[in-house]
């Protein structure tokens, strides 16, 4: 299915520009961050031009035009659906050209301070918008990741409850915070990033980042840290090679153990960077349950030793499953690694993050929240999370399964 875009785009305008930035290239050696930079844009929203025929503001299409040299300047507004006239009498180039056919204007004209004037009704056009902006006046639209159960409270029928828990608490907080309306959205993990990349969610989570995320899907800072911790399979499994636990980080990039990870969480990066495998060498997951289902079936197509998740999700999965699943790299000393646990903010939404980001150091410093997960949890999951520290000078705080202990 053809990803689909949020902004408008011309197919002719495409092919236009694609053309005119290839003769620019050549002509001028140059890349396509040069001709950014003499637009006063990022690269990344000249790249949308050549890529899907995104239409930019008037004043960037007059600036290409320009830079391209045009000898037919207007054809860029015809394409891109424009109905103004071009605003200069003749065509005009940023540079000199040697050969000037029949109906190139010469003129004598500042052009440093022409080229100013434009990019500052560029920067104009394209000053950082604020979140209620980009919102215009609708609810922030939060997708709930599912993965994280334990930051829920579940309905008599079992199904999450999206007003209750420390999810739902923070969803509060947030919209208190920010001073804008809360829509909350179930949203499966592998979806979640073609749902902000298409805007229709704003940001998702909590969930454990990955800042190599597809699509330049954004982070948030961390509402908490959660270690990363290995489930191992003990029951035996045809066609899987019967193996020890593993006792180091070592062992896990021996390639006979079969590893389970669910794509594009921060697990397949750990997989992908700390244990050097290959994605063609792990057995990558479209969700939790079948991820499980690899270490606990015996008759499981492509089973697994070992799935390699949050810590706090290996103890409750563990817990159901005592009889053949061992916890491995589950104590604070042992733990694989320690990451944040963020929202996924969609990649357009760059200028939303410093307002997002604040609500959250405000919120976390309120200690409020923080209470709420000791009381939840227990001292199971003592040292497996941590509180970032924000805002006066307060210090790191470790779960401790009660009272919170600080730690420098």
């Amino acid at each position: 299915m053809p990803k689909t875009v949020e902004f408008e785009t011309s197919p002719e305008l495409k092919r236009i520009f694609n053309a005119e930035l290839e003769g620019w290239r050549r002509k001028h050696r140059l890349s396509l961050d040069a001709l950014s930079r003499r637009c006063g844009v990022s690269q990344s929203y000249l790249a949308h031009i050549g890529r899907y025929g995104r239409i930019p503001s008037k004043p960037v299409l007059i600036l290409l035009a320009l830079n391209f040299e045009m000898a037919a300047p207007e054809t860029l507004f015809r394409a891109a659906g424009v109905k103004d006239s071009w605003p200069f009498e003749g065509a005009l180039s940023l540079s000199q050209k040697e050969d000037r056919g029949e109906g190139f204007l010469s003129v004598k004209m500042d052009m440093g301070g022409f080229v100013d004037a434009i990019r500052s009704v560029v920067r104009t056009e394209l000053k950082p918008r604020t979140l209620h902006t980009l919102l215009a006046g609708r609810p922030l639209k939060i997708g709930v990741n599912p993965t994280q159960p334990w930051l829920f409270d579940r309905t008599a029928s079992g199904e999450l409850c999206l007003t209750q828990g420390i999810a739902a608490d923070l969803y509060r907080m947030l919209q208190s915070s920010l001073q804008c309306e809360v829509e909350t959205l179930i949203i499966p993990f592998p979806r979640y990033i073609d749902k902000l990349s298409t805007g229709e969610i704003d940001i998702y989570g909590p969930m454990m980042s990955s800042p190599h995320a597809r699509s330049n899907i954004l982070f948030s800072l961390p509402v908490h840290r959660l270690g990363m911790s290995v489930l191992f399979r003990e029951r035996p499994c045809q066609g899987l090679p019967q193996l020890a636990p593993p006792t180091s980080i070592d062992d896990l990039m021996n390639n006979e153990y079969r590893i389970a990870v669910m794509r594009d969480s921060r697990a397949h990066l750990v997989a992908n960077t700390h244990l050097r495998r290959a994605d063609g060498e792990l057995l990558l997951c479209t969700s939790d349950e079948e991820a499980i289902d690899r270490i606990t079936l015996k008759g499981v197509a492509r089973p697994a030793h070992i799935f390699l998740c949050n810590s706090v999700l290996a103890h409750y999965v563990h817990a159901e499953h005592r009889d053949h699943l061992k916890l491995v790299f589950a104590s604070p000393e042992t733990l694989i690694d320690m990451c944040d646990n963020a929202f996924a903010v969609r990649p357009d939404w760059a200028d939303a993050l410093p307002a997002i980001n604040n609500a959250i150091r405000f919120i976390i410093s309120g200690g409020g929240l923080w209470e709420q997960m000791e009381n939840l949890l227990g001292a199971r999951f003592k040292g497996l999370i941590e509180l970032p520290a924000y805002a006066n000078g307060r210090a790191e705080r470790r779960f401790d399964g009660g009272g919170g202990k600080r730690v420098a």
